[in-house]
């Protein structure tokens, strides 16, 4: 039983980090191809005049809807895949 509870825990939790980094790694990605890729031949000036708060605005939606998102998703897959594994044994 003990096993079985270990197994479940393990997963949800293996799931949840990976949930977070997929969640950090879409939103780096968006960051990415919106800000850093049409303005990568400006100055470091220009380059803060032509984003204009887009990168507060992407490090919110990282940081309060991706990564918690994915902590979730992670989570309940783990939660699904370590049930799995415990009905095997």
């Amino acid at each position: 039983m003990l096993k079985k509870i270990a197994i479940t825990v393990c997963t949800m939790l293996l799931g949840a980090c990976g949930g977070s980094a997929v969640g950090w790694l879409i939103g780096r990605t968006i960051y990415f191809l919106l800000a850093e890729l049409p303005n990568r031949n400006l100055s470091p000036e220009q380059f803060t005049m032509a984003t204009c708060g887009l990168n507060l605005s992407i490090g919110m939606l990282t940081f309060f809807v991706l990564i918690p998102v994915g902590i979730v998703i992670g989570s309940i897959a783990g939660f699904g895949f370590g049930m799995r594994q415990t009905d095997e044994e």
